[in-house]
Parts: structure tokens; sequence; C-alpha cells
């Protein structure tokens, strides 16, 4: 029997640590009944702040743009759960003083590429773990490239790519369907175009999804005459 299909889009942001976490929970899930399943996962693009700089903030500048003095005083301990959260899915989360935030617009230009050469879900892994755990920026387009050609990109289809609109219109588009969609956070997790998962789920969560999105078909035995495709009718 055919394993059943499941489509998946990711709605993520490349410094959004939840995204980094919520997509470790649901390859888990995938890893679980990849024997039951099949999975077409795609990512797409979501600014969380398109509004950051060329060079980016401090991390204290964004959250105190964003949030206000009173969440400063808080940042140590949020780390520090984020870090455990991260540690129980593998992730190495690297909070430094010095740590920016960075622009992702380029990013997502690089991860729609990917996905033009096949390579979408290690390119979007790698650039996860390029800025929480090893700090690179984000939108520098030498250490973007570096990583799009190490994950399986061609390096002749970087040649220029970031001088260039290849991709920007592509990327905007998908931030305007999340914006039609009502998604406002990531990450969400849109199943077979149809069913959508707010936020970094347990990857119990996402088993229970499948189930019920995609129940597994039960064969009724019977003797009724039918065609098969190597023996013929």
């Amino acid at each position: 029997m055919n394993k059943q299909k499941i489509k998946i889009d990711i709605v993520s942001d490349i410094n959004c640590p939840w995204c980094y976490i919520g997509e470790q929970r649901l390859k888990k899930a995938m890893d679980a009944v990849e024997n039951t399943y099949d999975f077409d996962i795609s990512f797409k693009a979501f600014e969380l702040n398109a509004s950051v700089p060329e060079n980016g903030w401090t991390r204290k500048e964004y959250f105190l743009k964003n949030y206000g003095e009173s969440i400063l005083p808080k940042l140590g301990e949020m780390d520090k759960q984020m870090t455990s959260n991260g540690a129980e899915e593998g992730i190495e989360f690297n909070f430094t003083p010095d740590m920016r935030v960075n622009n992702t617009f380029n990013g997502h230009r690089l991860i729609w590429l990917a996905g033009e050469c096949g390579v979408q879900e290690a390119v979007a892994n790698a650039l996860f773990k390029s800025y929480f755990t090893d700090n690179k920026n984000m939108n520098d387009t030498d250490i973007l490239k570096a990583i799009g050609v190490e994950n399986g990109i061609p390096a002749e289809r970087l040649e220029g790519f970031f001088e260039g609109d290849e991709g920007r219109k592509e990327v905007r588009e998908m931030e305007s369907f999340a914006q039609a969609a009502g998604i406002t956070g990531v990450p969400a997790f849109i199943i077979n175009d149809q069913y959508l998962v707010n936020g970094a789920q347990p990857s119990e969560a996402f088993l229970n999804a499948f189930k019920q999105i995609a129940p597994a078909l039960q064969e009724i035995k019977s003797e009724g005459g039918s065609c098969d495709i190597d023996a013929g009718c």
C-alpha cells in the first residue's frame, strides 16, 4: 500500500528561536511515522520585524524597541529557559551579549532559492544553526552564499544572486499570503493547505494532527474481483 502524502508549509523567520525548536519537533514527529506517511515540506517566509536595518540591532536594542524597558531585566531568564528548551531538541543556543538581530530578507531569498534547487530543508536548518549557535550575521551575503553552496545550491546560481532581484517578488508574495491568512506569529504550520497549527507544538501534537488529518487507510477484506497493476485483471 502506498504511503499517504502530507504537505506541510512551515511559516517561519530565521531569527525566531521558537521556529528552530518547532521545526525540530516537527522533524521528530515525521521521523516517528516515516513508514506511514510521505511528507512534502516547504518553508515560507515571514519577517517578524522587517524594519530591522541592514546592519541589524543588538538584542538589547531589539527588545527595547519592540517590548519596552520592562522586558530587559527578564532577558537573562528568558535566554536560560530558551537554551533549556532547545537542548531538549538537540539545539545549542548561544545567546551572547554581542549577538545581533539581523534583517532576514536576504536569508529568506536564499531559502526560496534553495527550494528551487531541491535543498531547502538543509539550507534552512543551516541558517538556524549559523545564527543561533555560531552567531553569524544572517544579512552578510558572503556568509549566506557560503551556507548555500555548502548545502547544495550550485555556486553558479549564487553568482550575482543577492545583487539582483531574483527571489524578491517571491518572498514578498509569501509574506503577503501569511498576512492574508491571518498569521501574526511564527512558527505556523499549514498542513494540506487547510489546517493551521500555531506555535512550536510538542512532537506528540504533530503526531495527533497527522492521525486526524490523514488517517491510515484500513483494508476491508473481500472476494470481489479487481485489476492488479502487475497481474492484470
